[in-house]
């Protein structure tokens, strides 16, 4: 059984390492360095060897890069999973904004190394850096994780120790370490960081309350300063960490381990003797918000590669399972016309094509239908469309259907969670068939024939009716939209596919349900087999499952208390890393390292804190909901009986009664609406919502953007330093923001996905210099030629980075061929490695002035039969006669190859590297591999 009080769980944490035998095993103290990161070393030696080497370079636009030395507090936010998720996380944005925007403090951000990179730092010995500073990471004053999902709680450990920096936080502590300012390595630092971790996460501190020095609890635009003006204090006077963190432990909604449990013991039991909490969260007025959010626009593809508004904070719907929604209370709103103003500025600062309206729900927004009608009004300005997450089925209707596709179509997404009406009631969705069906055939009259339904199987009191439920909805919803294809007189009506995501119940902290055993593996097996075997002879129907040990585990570490650290620890030992990615993850690291500590995986998340009178391990935490109101609303799910959201009425869970605040809502009605004063009806009637703005619809239609080419314009344009890490379609994406943003009248492709009519040259390969690239832009009408084309030439420089600037311009005619239609020639310049052998490069040198007059043999390169790959059927060619010119140059290889001919034997463009091979393999002793260490720039291309 788990510890029944905190104090249990503290002093199991000192025991001897017989208790667990993990906690036994120290950590090599390391010397932290003040000293950036070579860059030059990072281009040249670490990178070229890893997948993706731009994710480490700091390429984004809008970032704010500070100088490290003028800051008298430094932060890192460390995302534990890969820059492509990390970077789209909207929080992380927010409050490196926010920290940035403060005169006397920097943010920089790092994220987790993907696993080629992090064998390469321990190989090397090389720290894991802030990605604009090149800072090592335990040179920052403070590192705040941002804890999102538990399956990234193990991938902490690996960017900790790719830093250096111990794991345990009593590893950190040193008694005999010198004040603040006083250390012999640094002048303004501490010797390890403070590790602060926030978000969802942090709300059960407890996992990793072992090695995290405080939580950040709640909302951080004001907190997160909150700490920087502590750091920077303690900094400024000299404290000790153990005086840092007794001031942190001062702060409101931060949570220090030991420290704030010790205080809230001595000074909170009298006054708040029905809960233990040591620690309120903290609430942000997102309607009053004035902070100018950085883009920091990636130069990787993200996941969620579009501009994003926060159009609403909180959920005020009460499902049982959806701890967000309860850890977020109360919701709060921004208005229609800030919302819309924003959308606009996001769109003009990124260039992106696409904006998303960030919400928990956002069809709950009070004011649905003025909010998607005035934003997707304002995106049609910049040619952009308007992306929703999931949708409330009773809030849905053909208004906001056709406003979603004004100018691009997206896939609608609904999520009934439950299939029957009854098991929809036991968690509170408050949905009925008939909503569900209304939404989905709207959707279908509107144009959509593909929607993705999201359902959760394991719920508690779950039956085999529910989940005949989901099988019986998928058939009824194909049915009515045959029969709206055969009312329209179609001869075979289109069938609705639908995409079905299964995944698995999980119990949450702070939710009704975070008493409710998990279903066992087995039964989740069985429940997600007997789905598919019913679903499967459904044409159009295709089916996704979350793989049941992902949920187990998911259960295991959000409800696991203090002695859970150490396993955690020993299980990224045995190779748990970005295991929120499944097919990097290493699963059986997890339950391994749960069984040597004597716990299984599957006991524990069904026994474990069952009990609704026994102490949990997140009391320590209060987000402000009375644990006498989650134990009612436990026994009304039991029941099957719904609770209102607060929008209709209160439900006195205890939030705004204990913070002393109110949900805040749109203000686009014309007042500002209170729980008092809005009728029921006006917010859950699906027709009475449709119907309160009656302005006809009919002027949304879909968007003619110009076609027409009336002139081009040609930029020539660099791609080198940091860029040649780029890879050709990032780089493309680039461009294509850059022209975006930069105001030129532009031409698009015709279709449902319009594009901007833009064309470059041959792709430049990953690692290659390109100092004189071509980038066809097509315009909808002249632009006058300004003088030099400065303001075209700036317009688009604005958004680009400076190792790719554009520094040419010229004028088209329309009809003008495309680029690599008029190549005719194309230079490289090939550098041998700084340390490639010198008689070899005179040898070279030699051969090269020399190969004009044709007494060295000819060059030949075996070229495999792509038809058979298959070395004996290569076939020689000799590469002379692609070559127009070759010399060497102080700098290395000059190279010219011109296009090939109709009677050439190779009808393709030969590759420099082809050239540079044969070379080293005919004409030295160092293998013809030794091609990949030379750098290749492409000097230009000689057009017709």
């Amino acid at each position: 059984m788990m510890p029944s009080t905190l104090s249990d769980s503290e002093a199991l944490l000192k025991q001897p390492s017989a208790t667990s035998p993990f906690l036994s095993q120290p950590w090599p103290k390391r010397t932290r360095s003040p000293i950036a990161v070579d860059e030059t070393m990072l281009q040249t030696r670490l990178l070229p060897s890893v997948f993706k080497p731009a994710r480490y370079m700091g390429l984004e636009q809008g970032a704010y890069r500070k100088p490290w030395a003028h800051a008298t507090a430094r932060m890192a936010l460390a995302f534990p999973d890969l820059y492509e998720i990390g970077i789209s996380n909207y929080g992380l944005k927010l409050l490196y904004s926010v920290v940035n925007q403060h005169p006397n403090y920097l943010c920089d951000r790092v994220y987790a190394p993907a696993k080629d990179l992090k064998a390469q730092l321990s190989e090397h010995q090389i720290p894991l850096w802030g990605v604009e500073t090149l800072m090592p990471l335990g040179s920052f004053d403070m590192v705040a994780f941002s804890l999102q999902y538990e399956l990234n709680y193990t991938t902490i450990f690996g960017l900790l120790e790719s830093s250096g920096i111990p794991f345990y936080r009593h590893d950190r502590d040193n008694t005999s370490e010198p004040a603040l300012n006083q250390r012999p390595d640094t002048q303004d630092a501490l010797q390890w960081p403070i590790i602060m971790a926030g978000g969802p996460g942090a709300t059960n501190p407890m996992p990793l309350s072992p090695f995290i020095d405080a939580f950040m609890i709640g909302d951080g635009e004001e907190l997160l300063i909150d700490v920087m003006a502590v750091i920077a204090e303690g900094k400024q006077k000299g404290w000790s960490r153990t005086d840092t963190l007794n001031a942190l432990s001062e702060v409101d909604s931060v949570y220090v381990p030991d420290i704030s449990d010790k205080k809230n013991r001595l000074e909170n039991q009298a006054t708040r003797p029905s809960s233990s909490a040591a620690v309120y969260k903290r609430i942000y007025d997102i309607s009053k918000q004035t902070i100018d959010i950085a883009p920091l626009i990636p130069a990787v593809q993200a996941v969620h590669d579009r501009a994003v508004v926060e159009a609403r904070r909180g959920c005020d719907r009460m499902c049982r399972f959806c701890q967000p929604g309860f850890i977020n209370l109360p919701a709060r709103e921004q208005n229609v016309d800030e919302i819309a103003q924003k959308a606009l500025k996001e769109l003009e600062k990124t260039g992106y094509e696409e904006c998303s309206l960030l919400s928990l729900s956002i069809a709950d927004y009070s004011d649905l239908k003025p909010l998607i009608l005035g934003v997707s009004e304002a995106l049609k300005t910049k040619n952009a469309s308007l992306s929703l997450p999931s949708q409330r089925a009773d809030r849905f209707n053909l208004e906001v259907a056709e406003a979603v596709q004004t100018v691009r179509k997206s896939t609608l997404t609904f999520a009934p969670e439950a299939g029957t009406p009854r098991l929809r009631d036991v968690i509170n969705k408050n949905l009925t068939d008939a909503d569900i069906e209304r939404a989905v055939t709207t959707a279908y009259k509107a144009g959509w024939q593909k929607v993705k339904l999201y359902f959760m199987i394991g719920l508690p009191t779950e039956t085999d009716a529910d989940l005949d439920g989901i099988v019986s909805m998928v058939k009824r919803l194909q049915s009515l939209c045959h029969d709206i294809g055969v009312q329209r007189g179609e001869r075979r009506p289109k069938r609705l596919e639908i995409n079905i995501t299964l995944s698995n119940f999980v119990p949450k902290p702070h939710t009704p349900f975070q008493w409710h055993p998990q279903a066992s593996l087995q039964t989740l097996q069985e429940k997600i087999q007997y789905l598919r075997e019913r679903l499967r002879g459904i044409k159009g129907v295709k089916t996704n499952t979350t793989t049941p040990i992902i949920s187990k585990l998911e259960a295991v570490i959000g409800r696991g208390d203090a002695r859970l650290g150490p396993v955690l620890l020993e299980a990224y030992r045995r190779g748990a890393y970005l295991d929120a990615w499944e097919d990097l993850a290493n699963f059986e690291a997890l339950t391994s390292a749960l069984e040597e500590a004597g716990y299984n995986a599957d006991e524990v998340s069904s026994t474990w804190y069952i009990h609704p009178d026994e102490p949990l391990p997140w009391d320590v935490i209060d987000v402000g909901l009375s644990k006498s109101w989650l134990k009612s609303e436990y026994q009304k799910a039991l029941a099957a009986a719904s609770t209102e959201a607060c929008f209709d009425a209160c439900n006195t869970c205890g939030v705004c009664a204990t913070f002393g605040v109110q949900p805040i809502f749109s203000e686009a009605s014309a007042h500002k609406k209170t729980l008092d004063n809005v009728p029921k009806a006006n917010f859950t009637d699906a027709d009475t919502i449709a119907n309160r703005h009656q302005a006809p619809f009919n002027h949304l239609s879909k968007t003619q953007l110009p076609v027409d080419v009336v002139q081009k314009l040609r930029f020539t344009l660099e791609k080198r330093g940091k860029l040649r890490f780029l890879s050709h379609l990032d780089w493309l994406r680039m461009i294509y923001r850059a022209v975006a943003q930069s105001g030129l009248p532009l031409a698009y492709t015709q279709g449902f996905n319009p594009k901007p009519k833009i064309s470059v040259g041959s792709p430049l390969p990953l690692f290659w210099d390109g100092f004189s690239e071509y980038l066809d832009v097509c315009l909808s009408q002249s632009v006058d030629p300004s003088p030099d084309w400065r303001h075209w030439l700036n317009a688009l420089n604005k958004s680009l980075p400076t190792d790719g600037q554009a520094y040419a311009v010229d004028a088209l005619a329309p009809t003008a061929p495309s680029i690599d239609k008029q190549t005719r020639q194309v230079n490289y310049l090939l550098r041998p490695p700084a340390d490639f052998d010198a008689a070899t490069q005179a040898a070279l040198k030699d051969w090269v002035a020399q190969w004009h007059d044709g007494s060295e043999p000819l060059m030949f390169l075996p070229l495999v039969d792509n038809e058979t790959s298959s070395e004996e059927k290569s076939v020689p060619v000799n590469l002379r006669p692609f070559i127009a010119q070759m010399s060497w140059v102080q700098e290395g290889l000059q190279l010219s190859i011109h296009k090939p001919k109709v009677q050439d034997p190779l009808p393709i463009w030969a590759k420099p590297q082809w050239v540079l091979s044969s070379l080293l393999e005919r004409h030295s002793e160092q293998p013809s591999s030794d091609a990949l260490n030379w750098r290749i720039s492409r000097l230009g291309m000689v057009l017709q």
